[in-house]
């Protein structure tokens, strides 16, 4: 067989690999956060193994299914725990009468307008993002929305019963067979490269582990915070544990995911206090409620994030910091979330096999730091 024909068949194989992931994409997707989940639960798994029972340790299939199960578990009643107070908030909010809601803004920024004359100046183009906030506060407040949001939902059940048992099924294995991923990955890969592509993986499972273990505590802690915090201003417990969760699970995007739901507790705030003074209560609640917003972001980027986007992922905060924003111009929000790992990989990858080049060497230099 000459190289032409080889290269014929590589490139046919690769359209044909290219296609079939694209196809099943669905299932790619259930593997790989199954993949991710094996991660985060393999600590916890080895935990378990180290437990002696008349000195007796317990066997790969029994710690892999007891992992399974503390982690269906945990997030089960996290769930059970907050879906009965998101519903009582979704239930409250879709409640309020909209037209009261823009006449309460009417007064709020007439008042703002009085007190910031020059930073609320009364021309066109200011009324006209007057009444685009007051719209677009008023559809989020909308019932038919919300209505429409849960059979929207409704209508998804199978699709997520579907994938709640496909990944839990995958995972198990995963978990059991700690390679099984890794061998997946290393049937498309010549002998000739095996021993660097087996040495890439290992790095970069050692790597994302320690990231998105970081992400989990990183989410637990603001939402911790945030729940002091708002319950402390006066935001009431259960709304301020929904706008904590909300605003710890949208921290998960980068920079801009903080303030998303910074914004969702000031609109709590002025849609729980229509029928209070706006100057005299539901501004300095508002005040109140970014300030808690502030100083849980200072904390993270002090102590959260430095040690999971920098020492995680052992690479230059400024670094991080481009690549975030290249992601997001690339693929928005999804870019922006994805931008770390997959940055993760391709380093790993890079130092494997191009540090030949002095850039890839630069880039690099940390991974190899203990």
């Amino acid at each position: 067989m000459n190289q032409r024909t080889r290269n014929v068949i590589l490139f046919v194989g690769i359209s044909i690999l290219i296609f079939l992931l694209f196809y099943f994409r669905n299932i790619v997707a259930y593997i790989l956060i199954a993949a991710v989940l094996s991660l985060i639960g393999r600590p916890l798994m080895r935990a378990i193994q180290r437990i002696s029972i008349k000195k007796k340790h317990l066997g790969k299939t029994s710690s892999a299914l007891i992992t399974l199960l503390i982690m269906l578990a945990a997030t089960i009643g996290f769930l059970a725990a907050l879906i009965p107070l998101v519903a009582m908030e979704i239930k409250d909010l879709s409640a309020i009468d909209v037209t009261s809601v823009v006449d309460y803004l009417d007064v709020a920024f007439a008042h703002l307008s009085n007190k910031l004359p020059h930073f609320v100046a009364d021309s066109g183009a200011d009324s006209g993002m007057q009444e685009y906030i007051q719209e677009q506060l008023a559809n989020m407040l909308n019932l038919g929305q919300v209505t429409n949001l849960f059979s929207s939902v409704a209508g998804t059940l199978g699709n997520l019963f579907l994938m709640f048992f496909s990944v839990s099924f995958i995972l198990f294995f995963f978990l059991k067979e700690e390679q099984l991923f890794s061998h997946i990955i290393l049937v498309f890969v010549s002998s000739k490269y095996e021993t660097k592509a087996k040495h890439v993986m290992t790095s970069i499972n050692h790597l994302l582990k320690r990231y998105f273990i970081g992400i989990i505590f990183e989410v637990l802690g603001v939402m911790i915070l945030d729940t002091i915090g708002f319950s402390v201003i006066g935001l009431g417990f259960n709304h301020g544990l929904v706008v904590a969760v909300f605003a710890g699970v949208m921290n998960v995007i980068p920079y801009i995911g903080p303030w998303i739901g910074g914004a969702f507790g000031v609109l709590v705030a002025i849609a729980t206090h229509l029928d209070d003074s706006f100057p005299d209560v539901a501004l300095p609640l508002i005040l109140l409620v970014l300030l808690v917003v502030v100083i849980v972001q200072v904390i993270d980027n002090v102590v959260f994030q430095p040690v999971i986007y920098s020492n995680s992922v052992r690479a230059h905060p400024l670094e991080i910091f481009l690549v975030i924003l290249m992601a997001g111009s690339f693929a928005g929000i999804a870019g922006m979330i994805l931008a770390i790992p997959v940055y993760t990989v391709l380093r790993v990858i890079a130092h494997e096999f191009l540090s030949q080049f002095r850039l890839v060497r630069e880039l690099t230099s940390k991974m190899t730091d203990d």
